[in-house]
């Protein structure tokens, strides 16, 4: 996968900027507040259609302006000709994605056509944030290499929404309790297909995370994933048992849900624990609450690495990785293990820096330098 030009029009602090990138480490240096996050944060939501910053998309709106635009030039090992896409965005209106000018329905559609990974201060909510975070980190991995798990987890959050209002009803005297029974089967048809797919993925995230935590550690610790599905361990049992264990635990919460006036069974409720172990033979502790920030930082750098392993197996080619503020609070030997880690990675990739000295390794010679300056490109 390779971005091979980029337009942001009234974009964050960007009014007007077009440029092209090549095929490999393109550090984008500036000082701070001149632009340099936000142009990945463009190639992010090219990728994903979402921001890593905000859930309202208005905000991505230049100050003062009504609408922005974006245009990407990408392509991959299986589209020799590549791709052009174009994202749009009116003030208070509905985002619009176009490919080769032809617009697409379903932003849904558009979703796992141009791979990205990207890590961000705000990704060390993976590790001391809230399980929300963690949760929509795996949904938008899954997404971009499972079409179908986009679908289902849409399914699921219709149903959830509908059986939600029910229970506020219920709770008021306004419907009748039997009107959740269907809402309940789709929360369980879905819910057991996102959870085992979470599961899966989860499984394979962990092999890759512990490696790469390894290697940014200098072996002096090891990393631990725990997944906990809201509905117990249903990811061994088949998919008729699965629905059924997911129902009796519907049905058992249901009078705690009838008073709360929302569900409480289900994978809107999973998350998954990272741990660490110190030293061999040692316990595994909480990463949340006992690891240093530089220690945390670590950990959401290698669960950032390992997704773009997991976009390999399932794809066969390589996402575009984008790395902000990297470097930030990482001591001299973690910061030297990450540094010859990214040299081995051999994909476009772009990292953000204020201070160009510290990528002076003779592998990041060749680097192409793109200068940020009050969002324009020097």
């Amino acid at each position: 996968m390779r971005l091979n030009s980029l337009v942001l029009r009234n974009f964050r602090n960007y009014a007007d900027c077009e440029i092209e990138f090549p095929d490999r480490v393109n550090l984008v240096v500036g000082k701070n507040a001149q632009g340099k996050t936000n142009l990945l944060e463009a190639i992010h939501f090219i990728g994903t259609s979402k921001s890593h910053r905000t859930f309202l998309d208005d905000e991505l709106i230049k100050h003062d302006g009504d609408w922005f635009y974006l245009r990407a030039c990408i392509t991959d090992s299986s589209d020799v000709d590549g791709m052009t896409v174009e994202v749009s965005k009116e003030l208070r209106g509905n985002k619009k994605f176009k490919l080769n000018g032809t617009a697409i329905p379903k932003v849904s559609a558009w979703i796992g056509r141009f791979q990205v990974v990207f890590f961000a201060p705000e990704s060390l909510s993976l590790v001391k944030g809230s399980p929300v975070g963690r949760r929509r980190f795996l949904d938008t991995l899954i997404s971009q290499i499972d079409r179908s798990y986009l679908r289902r987890l849409q399914n699921y959050q219709v149903a959830l929404k509908q059986r939600n209002r029910l229970l506020k009803q219920i709770r008021s005297n306004y419907a009748e309790k039997n009107l959740l029974e269907p809402w309940d089967g789709l929360l369980a048809e879905n819910g057991v297909s996102i959870t085992k797919t979470r599961f899966s993925v989860i499984q394979s995230l962990k092999i890759h995370a512990c490696r790469k935590h390894e290697n940014l550690s200098d072996s002096c610790e090891r990393l631990d994933i725990v997944y906990h599905p809201s509905v117990g361990e249903v990811v061994e049992a088949s998919s008729d048992d699965a629905i059924r264990q997911f129902l009796v635990k519907l049905e058992s919460a249901r009078s705690a849900d009838y008073m709360r006036g929302t569900t409480s069974v289900g994978p809107h409720r999973d998350d998954f624990d990272l741990m660490i172990q110190g030293q061999e033979g040692s316990a595994y502790y909480e990463a949340k609450s006992y690891c240093s920030q530089g220690q945390q930082r670590t950990i959401a750098v290698a669960l950032k690495l390992a997704e773009l392993e997991v976009f390999r197996e399932h794809h066969g080619s390589n996402p575009v990785v984008m790395l902000d503020d990297v470097l930030s609070e990482l001591d001299s030997m973690r910061s030297k293990m990450l540094l010859e880690l990214l040299e081995r990675l051999s994909v476009q990739t772009f990292i953000t820096t204020t201070e160009i000295d510290m990528w002076s390794s003779p592998h990041y010679k060749d680097c192409h330098i793109i200068r940020v300056q009050d969002g324009e490109i020097l």
